[in-house]
């Protein structure tokens, strides 16, 4: 069994995002699931100057280069550390916090966002958000390379008992990242990345004015 976001490649994986330095990650990947629901549910859930653009410059190799190659694609994640208090390694509240100020400052009464947080996020729910076009958070702790980390899913699995999460890194580095050419040029998108599902030891849902909130 396997599911994923609508369009997950072209506006997930083929955007530009903020470059993830001084432990930023949570408002890095914040940002991509926030991009997502605003071109995919046409709504001014992110300003249109905040759109993060197609990777069609290359991969940035700094935070002065991403504001040369992608002047919009840090506008958001900026905005969640400066102004809404997603400073670095946030986790749990330090992260629902920041997302509720954002919705409360820049959406309209009635069109606002929630975001809940839970520990050991169970499997149906991420499945039940996924198939209904809602991007899933989740922060791990012991984990490899992906340890003390927060990242956007759009996807999972399960096959024979194991169940996996597919999940964009909201690294720029080669490794995580991949290209194919154009006509007029290289294209540049994340590879996908599967992680162990109980890895996952925070889980975050977004929730709408029309919708109930999400439930571990």
């Amino acid at each position: 069994m396997e599911g994923r976001l609508t369009n997950a490649f072209t506006s997930v994986r083929r955007r530009a995002f903020g470059y993830n330095s001084k432990n930023t990650c949570s408002a890095v990947s914040v940002s991509l699931a926030l991009n997502y629901l605003a071109l995919e549910r046409r709504e001014t859930i992110v300003p249109e100057a905040w759109l993060a653009e197609l990777l069609d410059a290359g991969l940035p190799g700094s935070a002065d280069s991403l504001d040369r190659l992608y002047p919009q694609a840090g506008k958001l994640s900026r905005y969640l550390i400066e102004t809404c208090g997603m400073g670095g390694a946030s986790f749990a509240t330090r992260i629902t916090g920041a997302v509720n100020k954002y919705s409360q400052k820049m959406l309209p009464a009635g069109k606002g966002i929630k975001l809940n947080w839970t520990l050991f996020p169970r499997m149906a729910t991420i499945k039940k958000n996924i198939d209904a076009n809602i991007p899933v958070l989740i922060t791990t702790t012991v984990a490899k390379s992906f340890s003390w980390h927060t990242m956007l899913v759009y996807g999972y699995r399960e096959c024979y008992g194991k169940a996996e999460l597919l999940i964009h890194s909201g690294w720029y580095r080669t490794a995580c990242n991949d290209h194919y050419s154009g006509a007029d040029g290289d294209r540049f998108f994340q590879k996908e990345i599967w992680l162990d599902k109980s890895l996952a030891v925070f889980g975050y849902y977004f929730s709408f004015p029309e919708s109930p909130d999400g439930q571990a």
